[in-house]
């Protein structure tokens, strides 16, 4: 299975493994700064649940301090919200009744579908630890200020 694409700041961090010279890595640079997304219509979208809505807002607000999501990800979080809210329906039709007339619950199918998804969706958005240390390994420094008071 292929690699994931690394950025230039990753590159430089790892020791550079492919060898790419200073003008490679220049450019890379510059290119993955010229392709940053806005972040200021990160909304949900109209055809979520209210629940799922709820879920998208308290995202939306957990995230506000970072530049981590951009208007390029909503449609990601939305489905990530309302995957969450059919795998907490399955939760509850689970835990009342794991089996329906003599056989198996068909929602602990459906939950056991649905978890593996949560997982992949939540860590492309960096819902996980492990995922926010990956992500953190590509966080750009922030600008120093030559003045020195000293």
């Amino acid at each position: 299975m292929p690699q994931h694409a690394k950025s230039a700041a990753l590159h430089i961090l790892e020791g550079n493994p492919n060898n790419l010279t200073k003008k490679e890595l220049y450019r890379r640079k510059k290119n993955e700064d010229s392709l940053q997304i806005s972040a200021a219509h990160i909304s949900p979208p109209a055809w979520l649940s209210v629940s799922a809505k709820k879920e998208f807002n308290r995202l939306k607000s957990l995230f506000s301090e970072t530049t981590l999501l951009t208007d390029a990800d909503v449609n990601l979080m939305a489905v990530y919200c309302d995957t969450l809210i059919d795998y907490q329906a399955a939760v509850r039709s689970t835990q009342k009744h794991r089996t329906i007339k003599g056989r198996i619950n068909p929602m602990l199918r459906e939950k056991q579908k649905l978890a593996p998804l949560l997982e992949k969706l939540g860590n492309e958005l960096g819902l996980s630890p492990s995922a926010r240390a990956s992500l953190a390994i590509n966080k750009p420094e922030p600008e120093e200020d030559d003045d020195d008071d000293f």
